[in-house]
């Protein structure tokens, strides 16, 4: 009986390691944000984070043909930020930003929390299209909230500890020879 309890206690400790390991592991593109076709471009808008949250924020487009989906990788894309308070935030998002080189990408400091307009503007020769959406960027997280990743590993890291010094005494005591 004592043996079983070792192994799903290790089976335990293994599926909580393998979660917390999940939970952090993200996609090239990250969360859709927003997908339309508008001639003659398939747009979809990604976002590392959902929600998005103030601070440097990863958008990513996406451009497709829509008939045969296949990637546009020669065009220009420009993004336009308004927030609800006047702030206005231009950038320009380019394949050489983005580690999946399907994707244009631009890294964007958001300031402020609360509702923005987004104006995306895409050219390639004397095709042009725009697409507007509305952002809404929460408030910021406490930092325990945050980083409670990091903050979890050392207390993990002692149980394992303490449970392994546990399990070796267990079975010394088990093979001692008896007097």
């Amino acid at each position: 009986m004592r043996e079983s309890n070792r192994y799903t206690l290790i089976l335990l400790l293994v599926l909580i390691s393998v979660s917390l390991i999940t939970q952090i592991t993200r996609a090239d593109g990250g969360v859709v944000m927003c997908q339309r076709t508008s001639a003659p471009f398939s747009i979809t808008l990604f976002a590392t984070e959902m929600p998005l949250r103030p601070g440097p924020a990863d958008l990513s487009v996406l451009l497709e043909q829509p008939d045969g989906h296949s990637p546009i990788l020669d065009a220009q894309v420009f993004m336009e930020l308004q927030h609800e308070a006047g702030t206005f935030i231009r950038a320009e998002a380019t394949r050489s930003q983005a580690r999946n080189k399907l994707l244009y990408c631009s890294l964007i400091n958001l300031p402020a929390a609360g509702h923005w307009k987004m104006r995306l503007l895409v050219r390639r020769g004397n095709s042009s299209t725009e697409m507007l959406s509305n952002l809404t960027v929460a408030a910021p997280q406490p930092v325990f909230l945050s980083h409670w990743e990091l903050i979890a590993v050392p207390p993990i890291i002692i149980g394992l500890f303490i449970t392994n010094q546990y399990l070796r005494r267990k079975r010394i005591q088990f093979k001692a020879p008896l007097n």
